[in-house]
């Protein structure tokens, strides 16, 4: 044993012959932590400003109890610290300057120079508008009073130190650090005892200090903590690796190398503090929208990244699963890791040629991932870029750092169904079928079924998927034909759907905009003083707006088709306003509704959009006559809809925006030849029978004079009175706000249309907000039960 040792010492070549070859290294780099954690310095600030807002007294409360602290503690302890504090505060920005300068950092300097001025000039700013413009609660909760007088809301010194001491963090300067922290502590102390500053100045001084220092780092960059080749090849030597090369092998976004010594090829991963953060808010969005059972591992920093690739390596191991041995983790300074892997050559799958790929390779896949289910861990990083073909022909798994052990059986599926579709694209559909039933069987595979949907699979594999997403299709339809039996329903693996944030955000307006206009409202007052056969009457008319509805709709439909179940799709329309916008919703139902009794799709699509042009040109000239009869201007003066309007015109332009994309733009120019080629013509015979367009109309005017009476009968249930017209006039316009604004239901919009329109004919605001909520709570919440009974039973009977 001792011989061969020496030997092989004796073998080892001088680290200057490394051959290193590797791309320069940038000397500077933006660390994405830093931008996460300016962003959490933003948060906490508006949360602050809103905590003042909301909780004024607390805040202020604080402040004058630290104040009577002064009282009670003697002077002398005081003013030693803040003579103390003051001295390092005006000495430390110049021993700053000094030790950088002296260290050559002449960038740094600039960069330090940089922040306290960006620091300063905020802190004066901030001072000036919370002093002067800023609302009173603010104004009352950071800016101190001294002799009388308002002082300094954010105190520019502290804000100038912390900024300083933020670019200057990444550097071996610990007691300058401590004399900042004093500096800064003793400031703040003797000040709130002194009454002259806030807690929550204190607060804002830290973060707009901390904000800059983050922002001048993500601007300029740091210096790069990441060793390069030599740096690597050298650790390896130390602990015992006779490296004689080392080849950058840039596979992934990771730094690998392949290192060639006597003990054999090597891969070597290393991870720096550079990435930290790398990636969090695309994370961070995925764990907020989708179920976590499928989504890779967090990994924040680097020795979270170490632990997480190491453990899983080990896991992924002892399952019985080929993955490269983990040999080592090695400590490169303080700053940087390398874990040491033996290296395995050959081809990741997504780049071998389909001939390539044998029945066998398939067939060993499976038995792979078949061990890793059997042991219950999960790879969660599985695709065509994880999956190593060697040079002997054995299957390989790589990079399972994103996984787990003791993992959860839809985690182990979602690993399946992420292998079939990363197979599917190389070798085809059939032969992934094939191989994996007759490794794995039946009950196994068909699990995965549920789970191939574009949510479900890695983010590489989706780019692949790009462009061909009739795979997972063919790739669903080909495992239900071969299995023989229907499948289970797709697993929701999403927990927010966008549509549903923006329900959330339309709600949560709604509820603020009438819940503050409604605090001075008694609710026993207003059940005892609410007229209930006013509201009786407003709720039939309500259902009457159905009937209307339909008779609009059908107008405009050529065939037969059954009248009550066209009904029913318009009161089911009652629950999906809750997760659709009220056009979106209403234009797919009827569709579907038309479609399901046998009408052919162009003709719905024709007759639905017809249905829709109709409503929009009898409208707006109803709007005029009755704004010209009525002599309102409730129309025009309706104030809040100037932000509605604004989202309106975003709606449109992102709309004209994807008009331009050649894809959307094609798609477009189809649905609009489809119609035209057989929608058309039809919907022209529709125009020219004078009795279908009577029952149109009538349905149109109909859906249209329901609404405008229920309005009506709400306002008069709460006491109030105002013209009729004016009042058609507001909920028209209401009406179509609520139709054009991308929130379910127009929540939000139509609430400060309606309420401002009403306050406009000399009702009362408390009438107004009143009869507005008793009109929504008929119109909106109150049809969403039967609607949802109607869609639930008439899905069932496939009638929908």
């Amino acid at each position: 044993m001792t011989e061969t040792t020496e030997a092989t010492r004796a073998r080892r070549v001088p680290a200057g012959k490394i051959v290193v070859e590797e791309p320069p290294l940038p000397r500077r780099t933006r660390r994405p932590i830093d931008g996460l954690r300016l962003v959490f310095v933003l948060v906490l600030m508006t949360a602050l400003a809103a905590l003042a807002v909301v909780a004024e007294r607390t805040l202020t409360g604080l402040t004058a109890d630290l104040a009577d602290v002064n009282r009670v503690v003697p002077s002398g302890p005081v003013d030693f610290i803040a003579l103390a504090s003051e001295l390092a505060s005006l000495l430390l920005p110049p021993v700053l300057v000094f030790l950088l300068m002296v260290r050559g950092r002449m960038r740094t300097t600039v960069e330090l120079l940089a922040a306290g001025a960006l620091a300063s000039v905020a802190a004066a700013l901030l001072s000036n508008w919370l002093a002067g413009p800023a609302p009173e609660r603010l104004h009352d909760t950071f800016v101190p009073v001294v002799d009388g007088f308002d002082g300094s809301a954010v105190p520019a010194m502290p804000t100038l130190l912390v900024a300083m001491m933020t670019v200057v963090s990444r550097l071996q300067l610990p007691r300058t650090r401590q004399v900042a922290a004093f500096a800064i502590a003793g400031s703040f102390a003797v000040w709130l005892f002194q009454g002259e500053v806030t807690v929550g100045g204190l607060l804002v001084s830290l973060g707009v200090g901390r904000a800059m220092g983050l922002l001048v780092r993500l601007v300029s960059g740091q210096p790069s903590l990441a060793p390069n080749g030599h740096k690597v090849a050298a650790v390896l030597r130390d602990n015992g690796y006779d490296v004689t090369s080392l080849r950058a092998d840039p596979v992934d976004k990771y730094r690998r190398y392949i290192a060639e010594s006597t003990q054999g090829s090597l891969g070597v991963l290393v991870l720096d503090r550079d990435n930290d953060g790398a990636g969090i808010v695309v994370r961070a969005a995925d764990q907020i929208r989708t179920r976590e059972e499928v989504l890779p591992r967090q990994m924040v920093t680097m020795r979270n990244a170490v632990n997480q690739i190491t453990l899983q390596a080990l896991a992924v191991s002892r399952a019985g699963a080929r993955t490269p041995k983990l040999r080592n983790v090695l400590r490169i300074g303080s700053d940087a890791a390398a874990i040491v892997y033996d290296h395995v050559p050959g081809t990741i799958l997504a780049k071998m040629p389909a001939d390539q790929v044998t029945d066998a390779m398939l067939e060993d896949l499976w038995r792979q991932l078949g061990r890793l289910r059997r042991n219950e861990v999960a790879h969660r990083r599985i695709s065509g870029r994880t999956i190593l073909i060697s040079e002997a022909g054995k299957v390989w798994l790589l990079d399972p750092s994103g996984g787990e052990v003791a993992a959860p059986e839809l985690a182990i599926r979602a690993d399946l169904a992420q292998a079939l579709v990363g197979c599917a694209l190389v070798v085809g559909v059939d032969r992934t079928i094939e191989s994996a039933i007759r490794v794995l069987g039946r009950d196994v595979v068909s699990a995965a079924i549920p789970l191939l949907q574009p949510v479900a699979l890695a983010r590489s594999t989706r780019l692949d998927l790009k462009g061909r997403r009739d795979v997972l299709t063919k790739l669903r339809d080909g495992l239900v034909s071969s299995i023989g039996q229907e499948p289970d329903e797709p697993v929701r693996l999403q927990r927010l759907r966008p549509l549903s944030l923006l329900t959330g955000v339309g709600v949560v307006f709604a509820v603020y905009l009438v819940g503050t206009q409604l605090s001075d409202v008694s609710l026993t007052q207003l059940w005892a003083q609410t007229d209930w056969r006013w509201l009786f009457i407003a709720i039939v008319l309500m259902f009457t707006s159905y009937i209307g509805a339909t008779l609009a709709l059908l107008g405009f439909v050529p065939e037969n088709v059954p009248f009550w179940r066209v009904v029913g799709a318009q009161v089911s329309l009652g629950f999906l306003r809750l997760f659709a916008p009220a056009t979106v919703g209403v234009v797919a139902i009827n569709i579907r509704v038309l479609t399901k009794a046998g009408v052919a799709a162009p003709l719905a699509a024709a007759s639905v959009a017809a249905n829709q042009v109709a409503n929009v040109s009898i409208t707006f000239p109803v709007i005029g006559i009755l704004g010209v009869v009525s002599g309102s201007s409730a129309a025009p003066d309706i104030d809040p809809s100037l932000n509605t309007l604004i989202i309106v015109l975003i709606v449109l332009a992102a709309a004209a925006v994807l008009a331009l994309i050649p894809p959307v733009r094609l798609r477009m120019r189809a649905l609009w030849s489809d119609f035209a080629e057989r929608g058309l013509p039809r919907l022209l015979d529709v125009l020219s029978n004078p009795r279908k367009l009577l029952v149109a109309l009538a349905g149109i005017v109909l859906q249209s004079a329901s609404l405008i009476f229920c309005f009506y009968t709400c306002l008069l249930a709460v006491g109030g009175s105002a013209n009729l017209a004016a009042m058609a006039v507001v909920q028209l316009v209401g009406n179509t706000l609520g139709m054009a604004v991308p929130t379910p239901g127009g929540l939000g919009a139509v609430e400060a249309a309606l309420t401002a329109g009403v306050s406009t004919l000399g009702v009362g605001a408390t009438t107004a907000v009143t009869a507005v909520l008793v009109f929504r709570l008929v119109s909106f919440w109150l049809p969403i039960l039967p609607g949802w009974v109607l869609w639930t039973q008439m899905q069932r009977r496939d009638l929908l």
